[in-house]
């Protein structure tokens, strides 16, 4: 997903990029609770009758779910803000606060849509000058990363 970023004043521009999710993180815990009261209600009802190995499964198996879902959703909270001035373009990525900042001068500036050598393998999106180089948009899908980095060769 990207939102296009401007100041009141038109001295900044630029966007905020991040992944798309399907759902927040409450409700992502609240199906996942359901989901875990139904298996467990299943595993005990069969524990009950005899097949103890049926519960040590199930809570392997909510574990297993839980840590993909936890890992699925702090991938999708990573923030990319591309901001555009004058002089400079400042990339900041993170999730609630920004965890890293690139700072390069607007003139020697370059974007780069370097596409792979194979065709199923997506493109990259590179911001580079003076032998440094950053990737952004690497969680979009191929027709976002093409219109965003349009829209940043007419910024820039």
């Amino acid at each position: 997903m990207i939102f296009s970023l401007t100041d009141s004043k038109e001295t900044e521009q630029g966007f905020i990029i991040m992944p798309n999710r399907a759902m927040s993180w409450p409700r992502l815990v609240c199906i996942y609770g359901v989901f875990a009261g139904f298996t467990l209600g299943i595993a005990v009802g069969f524990f009950a009758r005899g097949f103890i190995l049926i519960l040590p499964f199930a809570g392997l198996e909510l574990l297993a779910l839980g840590i993909a879902l936890y890992i699925s959703a702090r991938r999708g909270g990573v923030r990319e803000v591309v901001t555009i001035t004058a002089e400079t373009v400042r990339i900041e990525t993170g999730r609630n606060a920004p965890e890293q900042c690139h700072e390069f001068k607007r003139p020697w500036l370059q974007v780069v849509l370097q596409r792979s050598r194979n065709h199923w393998y997506p493109s990259r999106l590179l911001i580079r000058s003076h032998g440094r180089c950053v990737e952004i948009g690497r969680f979009l899908n191929e027709g976002e990363r093409l219109s965003l980095a349009g829209q940043l060769r007419k910024m820039i």
